[in-house]
C-alpha cells in the first residue's frame, strides 16, 4: 500500500533531502551573495511570513515560493509501486468503525465522502439526520460546514486574483478603503493574504461577531476598535473577523455578494447541486439535518430557526456554507485534480497548489500526537505531515454541527466528514481512513484525543462565599457599550442582578470587591469587574472576553435602569 513518505520541505535544514555538503556550500553562496543572513529565512520556517524575505521586508512573496511539494503531482506518485488502494476490502472495515464509534460518541448521525483519483470511492450516510422523525442521514443529506467554509472562501479569492482584478499581496485597503486595524502600520501594510493566513495580530474576539447582528460590513466596521495580542505577522492567530473581511472583499472586487459568487463559480461549475451559503437555502433542502446538543446522555435538537442560527448560518464566509457528503467530494476531487474536475479547469494548477503551499508555521496543538509533524497554515487550509505525508485538511464547528475534510495530494486520495453534533469524531474517522489508505497500521486515535489537555480550560464551579456588597445592587445596574463587541445590560429585581447580552440573560453572583460572576458555567470565565469614577459612581464594566488581551471596557451608556 502506499507508503511513499513526504515531508513539507519548509523544516529545518536537518530535514531536507540533501547532502550536508550541498546544504553548506549553498548557505555559504547565499550569505556572500546578498551579504545577509536573510535568505535562510523561508528554510528555517520563520515564523513570521514563512517565505523568503527580500530587502524590502514587506514585499510579497512570489507565486509558490515555498514549495509545498513538486511542482506536478503525477499519479506515478501514488505509491512506490502504483499500487492502488484495495477499496473493496477497506470500505466494510470503515464502516464498521464509523457504526460502533457513532454510539460510543452519542452521535446521532453523519455522512462520508471518499475520493481516490478521480472517482467518488463513497458516498453515504450513517445515523439519523432528524432523530425525532426517524428520517435517515443520506448521501443528500445537508450539513452546515463551519470553519470548512474557508476555503471555498479562498478558492474565491483566488479566482479573482487568476483573473488579474486582484492580488493576493496587495494591501486590503487598495480594494476595501474603509478597511482600517488599531495598529496604523497592520492598516497600511495588511494584503489579503495575511487576512486568510491569520497573521494579522488579532486574536479571536470571536464575541464580535457570534451572536451579534453586525452584517459583515458593519463588522469590517469596527475592526479598528479591537486590540492586537501581537505584533502584525509575527504569529498564527486564528481569527474568523478576518475571514468576514475577506467575503467582504469577494463581494467589493467581484461586484456580486460573496453566497452568489460562491454559488455561481463554485458550486455550479462542480455540479453542487445539494450546497448553500444561507440558512434559507438550507431549510428549503429536502433532507436537511437538525444539529444537537448533549446534556449529560440527554440528546436535544437545536430548535430551527433561532435568531443565534440566522446570525451564524449566513451569509457567513468564515463558516456558513452547507452541503452533502455527495457534493463534498466534488469538492475534494477538484483540489485532488488541482482546480479540474470532468475536464472543466476552474483555476490554474499551480494557482491551487498555492493553496496547498504552507503560508505560516502553525503552533502545535497541546498534546499534539508525534505522528503528525510540521504544522502549517496555508491559504484557507491547515497543512502537515502525518504519518511521513503531506496532509492538507480543514475541521470545523459551529453549533452542533462538526466537520472535517482531509486529502493527500500526492497520493491522490481524501474524504470530507460531516456531522450533527459538536464533536472530534469526524476528524477521528478521517484519520482512520487515512491509516488505511496509506496502508499504515490504525492508530488508537480516541485514545490518543483522550490524553490531550483541554484547549479551553474549565471554570469548576465552586460553592458560593458569602460576599457583603458594599454599594447597592442598584448601583451596578444600566446599559454599557463597547464599540465593537457592543452593548450589554444589567438589571436587578431588588434581590439578584443579571446579565443581558445578546439572547443569553444570565443571573450573576458576587465574588468580590464590585466584582460579579457569571452563575451559567459556560460563562463562569467571564467575570464582571465593576470600574468606579472619582465621585464613587459606576462608569464602566470590565469582562475578559478575549484572553489574549485586557479585559474589554464597556462604558456607561445611560443612567441606572
Amino acid at each position: 500500500m502506499r507508503r511513499k513518505r513526504f515531508c513539507p520541505p519548509t523544516d529545518s535544514l536537518k530535514h531536507r533531502p540533501f547532502p550536508l555538503s550541498f546544504v553548506l556550500i549553498s548557505v555559504l553562496f547565499s550569505l556572500v551573495a546578498s551579504l545577509s543572513v536573510i535568505s535562510l529565512a523561508a528554510t528555517s520556517a520563520s515564523p513570521i511570513d514563512c517565505f523568503p524575505l527580500s530587502s524590502d521586508r514587506d514585499a510579497p512573496p512570489p507565486i509558490n515560493s515555498v514549495r509545498a511539494f513538486p511542482a506536478e503531482t503525477p499519479s506515478s506518485q501514488r505509491s512506490p509501486g502504483g499500487e492502488k488502494i484495495d477499496w473493496s476490502s477497506l470500505l466494510p472495515l470503515i464502516r464498521q468503525y464509523i457504526e460502533a464509534n457513532l454510539k460510543e460518541f452519542g452521535v446521532p448521525g453523519l455522512a462520508v465522502a471518499i475520493v481516490d483519483q478521480d472517482k467518488t470511492i463513497m458516498a453515504e450516510g450513517f445515523g439519523w439526520r432528524q432523530v425525532e422523525k426517524k428520517l435517515p442521514v443520506t448521501a443528500r443529506s445537508r450539513f452546515v460546514l463551519g470553519s470548512t467554509t474557508k476555503a471555498f472562501t479562498t478558492f474565491a479569492l483566488g479566482l479573482l486574483v487568476e483573473e488579474g482584478k486582484m492580488s493576493w499581496d496587495e494591501p486590503v485597503r487598495r480594494y476595501l478603503p474603509e478597511f482600517a486595524l488599531r495598529d496604523d502600520w497592520a492598516t497600511l501594510r495588511c494584503t489579503p493574504r495575511d487576512l486568510v493566513t491569520h497573521r494579522t495580530g488579532l486574536p479571536r474576539h470571536d464575541l464580535v461577531w457570534s451572536g451579534a447582528s453586525l452584517s459583515p460590513e458593519e463588522i469590517v466596521g469596527v475592526l479598528r476598535f479591537l486590540e492586537p495580542s501581537r505584533d502584525f505577522r509575527a504569529v498564527f492567530q486564528y481569527n474568523n473577523l478576518m475571514y468576514i473581511t475577506a467575503g467582504v472583499l469577494v463581494s467589493r472586487v467581484a461586484g456580486l455578494p460573496w453566497e452568489e459568487f460562491i454559488e455561481k463559480r463554485i458550486f455550479a461549475p462542480l455540479n453542487m447541486k445539494n450546497s448553500g451559503c444561507t440558512l434559507d437555502e438550507y431549510l428549503a433542502s429536502p433532507e436537511y439535518s437538525y444539529s444537537y446538543t448533549k446534556a449529560g446522555d440527554k440528546l436535544e435538537a437545536i430548535p430551527f430557526p433561532s435568531p443565534q442560527q440566522k446570525i451564524m448560518y449566513g451569509p457567513r464566509a468564515s463558516g456558513s456554507v452547507n452541503s452533502t457528503a455527495e457534493d463534498m467530494a466534488q469538492w475534494v476531487r477538484l483540489h485532488l485534480n488541482e482546480g479540474e474536475v470532468s475536464g472543466q479547469r476552474l483555476m490554474a494548477a499551480e494557482r491551487i497548489r498555492e493553496m496547498h503551499t504552507p503560508q505560516i508555521v502553525r503552533p502545535a496543538n497541546p498534546g499534539e500526537a508525534p505522528e503528525i509533524e510540521h504544522p502549517s497554515y496555508g491559504l484557507g487550509w491547515m497543512i502537515d505531515s502525518y504519518r511521513g505525508h503531506y496532509r492538507v485538511h480543514h475541521g470545523g464547528s459551529t453549533m452542533g454541527f462538526s466537520s472535517f475534510v482531509v486529502f493527500f495530494p500526492q497520493e491522490k486520495f481524501g474524504a470530507a466528514i460531516l456531522s450533527n453534533l459538536s464533536s472530534p469524531l469526524p476528524t477521528l474517522i478521517g484519520n482512520y481512513i487515512s491509516d488505511l489508505a496509506l496502508g499504515l497500521p490504525p492508530l488508537d486515535w480516541k485514545a490518543k484525543l483522550a490524553s490531550r489537555p483541554a484547549a479551553t480550560p474549565s471554570v469548576k464551579p465552586t460553592p458560593a462565599k458569602a460576599v457583603k456588597l458594599i454599594r447597592p445592587l442598584a448601583d451596578y445596574t444600566g446599559e454599557f457599550i463597547h464599540p465593537a463587541y457592543g452593548q450589554l445590560r444589567t438589571e436587578s429585581d431588588g434581590e439578584k442582578i443579571f446579565l443581558v447580552f445578546r439572547q443569553e440573560r444570565i443571573e450573576l453572583e458576587p465574588s468580590g470587591w464590585d466584582v460579579f460572576r457569571p452563575k451559567e458555567a459556560s460563562w463562569r470565565r467571564f467575570p464582571l469587574h465593576f470600574l468606579a469614577n472619582n465621585r464613587g459612581e459606576m462608569e464602566a464594566v470590565a469582562i475578559p472576553l478575549e484572553p489574549a488581551v485586557k479585559d474589554i471596557i464597556f462604558e456607561r451608556l445611560s443612567g441606572k435602569n
